[in-house]
């Protein structure tokens, strides 16, 4: 009597099938995604040297800050119908001020950030976001917009969460065609064969991305629940409780008439501006969210919330990203791990080069699928050095 034909031969053709065609159709989206994906991983960094008369202050040139309130005030006037979001403190001693919010500046109304000098409040100058040129303004909101949307809009976003799950699927199926059977699991990590045999060219394809499957396994999970938040938070709910920032669940008001200032809402929460990161307004909740920065902050951001009574200047509530409960940890880990904050400065080079592995991965791939194509077409041209090791697509 025959034995039963083992589970992994049965499955193997069908794992085989979805590895070759994820890298044929998802090979494309994979690669602009590691290229931008590393290119914004130095955003500030690359944006303050293509523009440092935006992001940066003469060293000379230290003073008092001068008064939010002056600052929004000079920024209205220099750009018509802006109305900011969110308004962000200079992150070192010799950076600006720069907001996000939106405007009319040709008469339709646009999305605009805009840099502000913290001494007196002039503005640098300001873009217009998602715009498609490649001049210094405006390379590096471009290659952030190829990333998150591909400048398409939020369509695009949930299509490229869709190409994150499946390539974090290909993972586990990467893995198991990868590692040989027994103790040979060694052979996955080395590369071998002669210089341009289909062997070398399939160590070539398979080791780097050995090497590099626990960045990358994790990049492939951020990007889902970054792309997908509110499906990521509705599947971790069924296991943890997942909260939100207090805000997301108020009910829209009419925004206040004689509205506090800027100034006294952050005295509200950080006198002096002190940890002070950023300040959001929110008008249809009549409140300002001050965010500071706190020792429970896993990445550059400030990550405590401190809402203020838009009224009155009461503190309406406090919380902070990490939340109470393990599913919101889950999801305050998120970006700092996608972005490599989470490790620090060699937590984002490490993110920065996994671009380079994964961009490899998708080329050997292509080179693979057509190589292996034309030995089937043209035996004799691709008889010599074809022969390829257990467990390849």
């Amino acid at each position: 009597m025959l034995p039963p034909p083992r589970t992994d031969r049965r499955w193997r053709p069908f794992a085989k099938l979805w590895h070759r065609w994820f890298g044929l159709l998802g090979g494309l989206w994979l690669l602009l995604l590691a290229v931008t994906g590393s290119a914004i991983t130095f955003y500030e960094e690359l944006d303050s040297w293509l523009n440092p008369d935006w992001r940066t202050l003469p060293a000379a040139a230290a003073g008092p800050p001068a008064p939010l309130d002056q600052v929004l005030a000079r920024a209205t006037e220099a750009v018509p119908g802006f109305a900011p979001g969110m308004i962000q403190m200079p992150s070192s001693a010799d950076g600006t001020i720069w907001m996000l919010g939106r405007a009319r500046p040709g008469g339709a109304p646009a999305r605009i950030q805009l840099f502000s000098d913290p001494r007196d409040g002039a503005v640098l100058g300001w873009r217009e976001l998602g715009r498609l040129s490649l001049d210094r303004r405006h390379l590096m909101d471009l290659v952030y917009g190829l990333h998150v949307d591909l400048l398409a809009g939020p369509w695009m976003t949930w299509f490229f969460g869709l190409v994150s799950l499946a390539w974090l699927i290909d993972h586990l199926v990467g893995l198991w065609l990868a590692l040989p059977r027994g103790a040979q699991w060694r052979r996955a990590l080395a590369l071998g064969g002669r210089r341009r045999s289909l062997r070398r060219l399939f160590d070539w394809h398979r080791a780097p991305g050995m090497w590099s499957w626990p960045v990358t396994f994790v990049l492939a999970l951020t990007g889902v629940t970054l792309a997908w938040p509110v499906t990521s938070r509705e599947a971790v709910s069924v296991v943890a409780p997942v909260g939100g920032r207090l805000h997301e669940s108020w009910p829209d008001v009419a925004p206040p008439v004689d509205a506090i200032g800027l100034d006294a809402a952050v005295a509200a929460v950080a006198p002096g501006r002190a940890g002070l990161h950023s300040l959001r307004l929110l008008p249809d909740h009549a409140a300002y969210a001050v965010r500071t920065y706190d020792p429970r902050d896993t990445d550059y951001q400030g990550r405590l919330w401190t809402y203020v009574s838009m009224t009155d200047g009461r503190i309406l509530a406090s919380r902070h990203d990490n939340g109470e409960s393990p599913g919101d940890l889950f999801f305050a880990w998120q970006y700092p791990l996608h972005s490599g904050q989470a490790l620090g400065e060699p937590g984002r080079w490490i993110v920065f080069a996994s671009g380079i592995p994964t961009a490899g991965l998708v080329i050997t791939g292509w080179l693979l699928w057509w190589r292996r194509r034309a030995s089937r077409r043209f035996p004799r041209t691709g008889a010599r050095g074809t022969a390829m090791p257990p467990g390849s697509a």
